[in-house]
């Protein structure tokens, strides 16, 4: 065979292939457009905002290079958190994805996944910051993860909404951002947190969540995550207790919870994946964090929370096309 038609056979083969995954996406996704009776969001409580306020961040911070090419620079920067309402907080650490170019850049947050590396984190930082607009992956605090007392779990995730506001504060210094245009995207545990957080702060433009819910004590109980499994169990097992005991102390313990606080997210510039064999996340409560907001538009994918992987590519495209349309920019991206 010729290396003419050994590459004529290639790209038939390449092109079968684009068409077999092409077919598959499309028939195993479905997109559903905002409610048409969508009013818009509640007024957020001056009870809520007195329990979520605090001194904005105006510390300075510590910037290192992480790495650089020619589209835009990786810096890590780490902050001296000014709330601390757990002992274990202290700092908040970021990877900054700083966009090269003159005029001011739209930003996303991006929250990692609940454990393991940034991998995913990073995929979609990369991606937003390949097209022109800057990206921000809030570490994870891992203090955070080794306090295991149900007590203390709320106090926890007011912690997180803490750390995430005062990072926004951080964003508000940079002269080089558009602090109109800020978007806030996580999958999983980031999923959960973007949605505490987009409730609860105005400056939230945007918002995508990816394999999230609400309800967090069900969650808790009913998540088949290795890890959270274990977790469960180690308690039970210490504390005497059954899986229906576990469930009400956290029901009791719990207010900080994304459903509690749905109906204050704009709907309207919010855009949900969910994974209809999601087990990890129940589907079913993502549905209901999703009727609680008020029915945003919504990507439902044939698959389940890890097997979702394969749709990396097209949720990346999802959320790019998103951010784009929700944000209005001045200077088009690389």
């Amino acid at each position: 065979m010729s290396a003419r038609g050994s590459d004529g056979g290639y790209m038939r083969t390449k092109t079968f292939y684009i068409s077999i995954f092409s077919v598959f996406f499309l028939f195993s996704c479905a997109h559903v457009p905002l409610d048409s009776h969508y009013n818009g969001p509640y007024n957020i409580p001056d009870s809520i905002k007195a329990q979520y306020a605090y001194a904005p961040y105006r510390g300075s911070c510590d910037e290192v290079l992480l790495h650089e090419n020619q589209d835009y620079s990786i810096k890590q920067i780490k902050l001296t958190s000014t709330k601390n309402i757990i002992p274990s907080a202290g700092h908040i650490t970021m990877d900054y994805y700083a966009i090269k170019g003159p005029g001011k850049k739209p930003l996303v947050m991006v929250l990692p996944i609940l454990g393991g590396s940034n991998n995913v984190a990073e995929l979609f930082a990369g991606w937003f910051a390949k097209n022109g607009m800057a990206a921000l992956i809030v570490h994870r605090h891992k203090a955070y993860k080794k306090i295991k007392e149900v007590d203390s779990m709320d106090t926890v995730l007011r912690q997180i909404v803490f750390d995430h506001m005062q990072v926004l504060d951080w964003i508000e210094t940079r002269k080089e951002l558009d602090l109109s245009n800020i978007g806030v995207f996580g999958v999983s545990m980031g999923g959960i947190k973007a949605a505490l957080v987009s409730s609860l702060d105005r400056r939230i433009k945007a918002s995508v969540f990816v394999l999230a819910g609400g309800d967090i004590p069900y969650i808790l109980r009913h998540s088949t995550d290795k890890g959270v499994q274990k977790k469960r169990e180690r308690y039970l097992q210490k504390n005497r207790l059954s899986e229906e005991q576990f469930y009400i102390g956290l029901k009791k313990n719990i207010t900080c919870d994304p459903l509690h606080y749905a109906h204050y997210i704009n709907a309207e510039n919010s855009l949900m994946v969910l994974a209809v064999f999601d087990r990890v996340v129940p589907f079913s409560k993502g549905l209901q964090l999703r009727e609680k907001m008020g029915k945003p538009e919504t990507i439902y994918l044939l698959g389940g929370h890890y097997s979702s992987i394969i749709y990396v590519p097209y949720i990346q495209y999802k959320a790019l096309s998103f951010f784009r349309r929700k944000f209005i920019i001045s200077q088009a991206g690389p």
